[in-house]
């Protein structure tokens, strides 16, 4: 007789994304994991996503917060009603994301069967163009300041994303057992936005547990659809300084001299990149995201 899978509870975050909910809403209700719950967390929008949803989506479980708690915040509200709700794994969703139909499933049975295996992430393509890897696992390097995605650009098939150990999964789609989640205190609220996930994956690393990533798991993305654009000022920015908030506390004082060569390198190379693209707002906003380290000034804030 075949073993139960884990209850599962998948929590979508939003904020001003009424237009994106019903197709993450129904991917997610199209599942074929016989046993999960879905919370919907609003970030105190303002776009009527919350009637909305009252009205569009009555069976979806609303926790609507008085005020943007931003990504880490609010996702944690989110798990803390589906621990509640008995969850034995929590999975976090962007509103921007719709899954496959098989996708729960393979997460669930990932961590169902490795007991030390704390974290699940699927395979993310970008919504355009289709079956183009997004997120294929995800990659750490300490002694040079490396935080990307593996694979990111290359054709969806096997051969260049194969399944396993992942130093992080994004929180764009990311399962983790309850457990971990509630022994690590979810994520921290300390990052603005960016580098949550890395920084929650890191820790459960260091506890003990390990990360996989599932490619038999899909999740199609619209890529930073609720922060205007994948060159938008206000991602760069906050990208750039969460990073470097993410290396301060995970880089030991030994990885520093070539941690410091590599970071340098890797936003010079980006800045050029963008000034060579035409991308002056952003190149903007990189270059206010290093003074305003510096200073302790915070800019781009919602």
């Amino acid at each position: 007789m075949a073993v139960p899978l884990p209850r599962l509870g998948v929590v979508v975050l939003n904020w001003n994304g009424r237009d994106l909910l019903d197709d993450c809403i129904a991917s997610v209700l199209a599942s074929d994991h016989p046993d999960f719950v879905l919370v919907v967390v609003d970030n105190a929008s303002t776009d009527g996503s919350v009637e909305h949803l009252r009205d569009r989506w009555p069976q979806v479980d609303l926790v609507c917060n008085d005020t943007n708690l931003r990504f880490a915040e609010g996702n944690n509200r989110g798990c803390e009603r589906l621990l509640e709700l008995g969850a034995d794994v929590v999975v976090l969703l962007n509103n921007d994301a719709t899954v496959s139909a098989d996708a729960l499933r393979h997460l669930a049975k990932a961590l169902d069967d490795a007991p030390r295996l704390g974290i699940a992430g699927p395979r993310i393509c970008f919504e355009r163009p289709a079956n183009v890897i997004w997120y294929g696992g995800g990659i750490f390097h300490r002694w040079w300041g490396v935080v990307r995605h593996r694979a990111i650009r290359r054709p969806a098939d096997d051969r260049h994303d194969p399944a396993g150990a992942t130093d992080w999964v994004t929180g764009c789609c990311l399962a983790v057992r309850s457990t971990v989640w509630k022994s690590l205190r979810g994520l921290d609220p300390s990052f603005y936005i960016y580098s949550e996930d890395v920084d929650f994956c890191l820790r459960a690393h260091a506890a003990g547990w390990g990360a996989r990533y599932v490619p038999a798991a899909r999740v199609d993305h619209a890529v930073s659809s609720t922060v205007g654009g994948a060159w938008a000022p206000f991602k760069t920015y906050h990208q750039s300084r969460a990073r470097r908030q993410l290396l301060l506390r995970h880089a030991k004082p030994w990885h520093w001299p070539t941690l410091v060569v590599g970071l340098v390198g890797q936003e010079l190379a980006t800045l050029g990149w963008l000034v060579a693209r035409g991308h002056g707002g952003a190149a903007r906003a990189l270059i206010h995201s290093w003074l305003d380290s510096l200073t302790g000034s915070n800019r781009y804030l919602v």
